[in-house]
């Protein structure tokens, strides 16, 4: 009885959860927020981290084939790109 009622309740919950938006409702959220892309400025914008990240975006693009590895390698750069301390000039 508590397997089922847990099932039902997972279910329920992710009927919940799930409400994506539409493509072009996600982009008018992107442009309202102010969001661009390319980046025009990576966090710390010096020389040399902008010249690391644009060589580690470029190696993803021409080493990984699979399509879906090759996302989760942009998403992994481009939180790096934005968030990881630089702790030098040249990153």
């Amino acid at each position: 009885m508590i397997k089922e009622i847990t099932v039902v309740f997972i279910f329920a919950l992710a009927a919940h959860c799930i409400s994506a938006l539409s493509e072009d409702e996600r982009m008018k959220e992107y442009h309202k927020r102010g969001y661009e892309w390319p980046l025009k400025k990576l966090v710390p914008d010096t020389v040399g981290w902008r010249n690391i990240f644009e060589r580690r975006f470029e190696q993803i693009e021409q080493t990984i084939p699979n399509r879906g590895h090759r996302y989760d390698a942009w998403m992994q750069a481009m939180a790096s790109a934005l968030v990881q301390p630089n702790f030098t000039e040249n990153g």
